[in-house]
């Protein structure tokens, strides 16, 4: 059974996108595993990274994308199946991601997201936990979840239901974070929010599904852990003593007292040869050779993370299995 990880954060431009195409990309190439990425975000940029413009347009146009296993609450459709996995996207533009696969977003999942809310059928409660699951369901109905070693979910900035629905299904959680101040606010929030309003309503809403004689979803993750928190676009200076400008320097200070063993090495800086990468469609690793990608060592710093990132979700695995025996 696949490792399920969503990639969190309320605030937008924290680099949730590129930390999860990292990642995945990283484990492919590096680890020889098989990872499918989730687009759950209707901005669709992962998508569009992943796939190209016309294939995406393609998919949107044949409503297959992720949108469709929403529909099926909103519009009373029927369960998307496999065909909404796109197989190995990087395919043309490179030969070292073969078992990649990604099922891609819409722009319509912002409309869906404003319908699933107003949505309701039969049973209230019952209803509210079946549009919670709905991601859930799509993993039991297609068996997908015991072909892959990862399942990485790129969640946008908000914590409505599509998200809750990523979180439902995941074992583990990563928070992107730049160190700036209104991130040192929003993470214990998002982390409380989580822990002490979603997941306790997920879980109250199990707990009456299953006493009305309901099965509940084998996909459905009663608690989700945190990875760790990931500083992503972290501005240096070459001529301050901590190599980041005086402002990142005094925020990280802070989140690193404040979270300690929770923040995840090495820290990612902002640079143009990550943004030259993703124009290209390519993760940095497939970009060697590029002054703007070499100079600042990218391929190690997200191949480094990538190892350590892996570590710490083989262990919370590991834990969570030993904790079912």
């Amino acid at each position: 059974m696949a490792t399920r990880i969503s990639i969190i954060n309320f605030k937008g431009g924290v680099g949730k996108t590129t930390l999860a195409f990292h990642l995945a990309a990283g484990l492919v190439r590096y680890h020889e595993a098989k990872v499918l990425l989730i687009d759950v975000d209707h901005q669709s940029t992962l998508s569009i990274l992943c796939l190209g413009g016309d294939k995406w347009r393609e998919k949107a146009s044949a409503r297959e994308t992720v949108n469709s296993i929403f529909t099926t609450f909103t519009e009373k459709t029927p369960m998307a199946g496999r065909e909404v996995i796109v197989q190995n996207p990087l395919e043309g533009r490179s030969h070292n991601y073969q078992t990649l696969d990604v099922v891609p977003a819409t722009l319509a999942l912002d409309d869906t997201e404003i319908e699933l809310a107003s949505a309701s059928t039969g049973n209230p409660i019952r209803s509210e936990w079946d549009k919670r699951t709905l991601l859930c369901k799509w993993l039991d109905d297609t068996s997908i979840d015991g072909e892959y070693d990862y399942i990485i979910i790129d969640c946008p900035p908000a914590t409505k239901l599509v998200t809750q629905n990523a979180i439902a299904c995941s074992h583990g959680y990563i928070i992107p974070a730049i160190p700036e101040a209104v991130i040192i606010r929003g993470v214990p929030h998002l982390r409380d929010l989580l822990a002490n309003r979603i997941e306790t309503k997920l879980r109250t809403l199990s707990q009456f599904v299953s006493n009305s004689g309901t099965a509940i979803t084998p996909s459905y993750v009663s608690h989700i852990n945190l990875v760790g928190i990931v500083i992503t676009r972290i501005q240096t200076s070459g001529v301050a003593v901590s190599g980041y400008v005086n402002d990142h320097t005094q925020h990280l200070h802070t989140m690193e007292t404040q979270w300690g063993a929770d923040m995840v090495k090495p820290y990612i800086p902002q640079g143009v040869g990550i943004a030259e990468s993703l124009r290209a469609s390519l993760p940095v690793y497939s970009r060697s050779g590029r002054q703007n990608i070499d100079n600042r060592d990218f391929i190690g710093l997200f191949k480094d993370l990538t190892e350590n990132l892996k570590g710490r979700i083989d262990l919370l695995r590991i834990l969570l299995d030993h904790s079912k025996t």
